[in-house]
């Protein structure tokens, strides 16, 4: 999923410019070495290395949301305060909400050690990426330790700023808007649209189950944001297999209070394409770890995933590549949807 998506062009740092960006982090350290990460569909990453200084850091440039900044800001403090087992994220070493010394707010993280999963897909066998799966399902599990009392998005000091309402009211608003107004009902064409609509139309009652009570959801819990190491091996005598862990969950621009089902849909997009027993193993570890999930937690995790494959058609940039693999999860989510309302 997204490999060779169209993404637009990365923010054009000097050297002088990343220099006057680090000072107030850094004072008085003078750069090593510095590159471009390619991680990111949207935010510009630029990996560093400081005179003197062994460890790396991140500068990442907030080029879609300008509250992007001060949001993770005080996510990271409230991560950082949560009760044990905790998420693993970077450490934030400094954020300028407010761009002084450049066009665009910034934020400074260590650098964190780990292949992203999207990376470990291509390397890896089935087993390995199930082992994975179940790890990633006991991680967002964790999710669940920050409640918030209604559903919407978050504002710069983590209040809810603006409500959403109850999933099974605003997904069919939602869908019939993108559909039947914006560009995502043209781009998936009258066929898929009438085929589509119909079904959300019906099962959106059904959303009454994830009606409550909401929690902390990252909205972006997939692999290129998930980066995960191996832990353990020899010791004390025996050789003990090393397992693997997430080192680190990446990328909490667009986090809000919801349903926490939201997250398990986006992690499981496009089932079918997925390893034998990869969803088995991310539900096992996500129900181990304490997360609750709906009977029909599986058409509809694919139900609420709807709003964000018409976020991407309803796109106002021509993305050619975004807009073809989404209308091929659509027609997935379709066949489900069908197949679940069917008597």
């Amino acid at each position: 999923m997204e490999e060779g998506w169209e993404r637009p062009p990365r923010v054009e740092l000097s050297g002088d410019e990343l220099a006057r960006c680090i000072e107030p982090a850094f004072p008085g350290s003078s750069i090593a070495e510095w590159s471009v990460l390619g991680a990111g569909l949207a935010n510009t990453n630029l990996r560093f290395r400081l005179q003197g200084d062994p460890a790396a850091y991140v500068l990442r440039v907030h080029t879609r949301d300008p509250e992007a900044a001060r949001r993770e800001r005080a996510l990271m403090s409230l991560l950082a305060h949560g009760p044990a087992p905790g998420i693993p994220v970077p450490r934030l070493i400094y954020t300028e909400g407010a761009p002084q010394r450049g066009q665009h707010p910034y934020s400074i993280w260590s650098f964190v050690e780990g292949t992203l999963l999207a990376d470990l897909f291509q390397q890896l066998g089935p087993s390995e990426l199930v082992e994975i799966a179940r790890v990633c399902g006991q991680v967002l599990a964790r999710f669940r330790q920050y409640p918030f009392t209604v559903c919407g998005g978050l504002g710069a000091e983590l209040d809810v700023t603006r409500e959403y309402g109850p999933p099974s009211r605003f997904l069919p608003d939602f869908v019939r808007s993108a559909l039947f107004e914006g560009r995502a009902g043209e781009r998936l064409g009258a066929a898929l649209r009438d085929q589509l609509w119909p079904l959300v139309e019906r099962a959106s009652p059904r959303l009454s189950a994830i009606d409550g009570p909401y929690s902390l959801v990252h909205g972006d819990y997939k692999r290129s944001n998930l980066l995960l190491r191996r832990s353990g091996g020899s010791g004390s005598g025996r050789e003990v297999s090393p397992r693997w862990e997430v080192s680190a969950v990446l990328d909490w621009e667009f986090a809000f209070a919801g349903p926490p089902l939201i997250d398990v849909g986006l992690f499981l997009r496009a089932g079918e394409a997925l390893p034998a027993g990869f969803r088995e193993a991310f539900v096992a570890g996500y129900r181990a770890a304490g997360g609750e999930l709906p009977d029909d937690w599986l058409p509809l995790s694919r139900l609420i995933d709807v709003l964000s494959q018409l976020t991407f058609l309803n796109d106002a940039r021509e993305r050619p590549r975004v807009f073809a693999e989404t209308t091929e999860v659509v027609k997935e989510t379709i066949g489900v949807l069908t197949r679940w309302l069917s008597p």
